[in-house]
């Protein structure tokens, strides 16, 4: 099953570029450190609370448009992929990575044939997937009466809420709860 993902905003299909999902993890590895013990058989485990980079793996297969040429495309796939930006897989639409490139993109001689398959591979420095902006409306709010807004995540992530007042009656005693799934 093919696939595809975004990357800065531009689907890969733009390019002739096609994804085969495969299995990803769904936590970084966490930074810990084996503090070994002189003279005994244990050692001390130190956390800092921190995750590594997530680097994702890509395998990927190139087929030319019909009319295009196949230097020029190259060109313009290294020039997509160069620089930071946010990564979406068509398997999670709702959910991005904030990614940059951390291989060579293939080059015309691995994509001599009209058709090639090779490995792309991202680093997110920000290592846990973040939920794509979503806008929620709210009518005829009442005083006191809660609104709940869900975000689903594997890490206490922080999130960004923007209030935005659309009536003309005005935002009063307005309190911000915040919970995250525990460990």
């Amino acid at each position: 099953m093919e696939g595809g993902f975004s990357f800065k905003g531009v689907h890969s299909s733009t390019f002739g570029v096609y994804e085969t999902p495969e299995s990803r993890v769904l936590l970084p590895k966490k930074r810990r450190t084996l503090i070994e013990i002189p003279g005994r058989s244990e050692a001390f485990i130190q956390e800092d609370g921190g995750y590594n980079s997530r680097v994702e793996s890509i395998s990927c297969s190139y087929s030319p448009r019909t009319g295009e040429l196949l230097q020029r495309q190259v060109r313009l796939i290294a020039g997509w992929l160069s620089g930071v930006g946010e990564l979406t897989f068509d398997y999670e639409p709702e959910m991005h990575y904030n990614a940059f490139l951390s291989s060579a993109p293939p080059t015309t001689k691995q994509m001599a044939m009209q058709y090639a398959t090779f490995e792309l591979e991202f680093t997110c420095n920000h290592p846990f997937a973040y939920e794509t902006a979503q806008q929620l409306q709210f009518a005829n709010v009442s005083s006191g009466e809660p609104i709940t807004i869900t975000t689903d995540g594997t890490i206490s992530t922080p999130i960004r809420l923007i209030i935005k007042n659309t009536g003309s009656t005005p935002i009063q005693n307005l309190i911000i709860t915040q919970k995250f799934i525990e460990n």
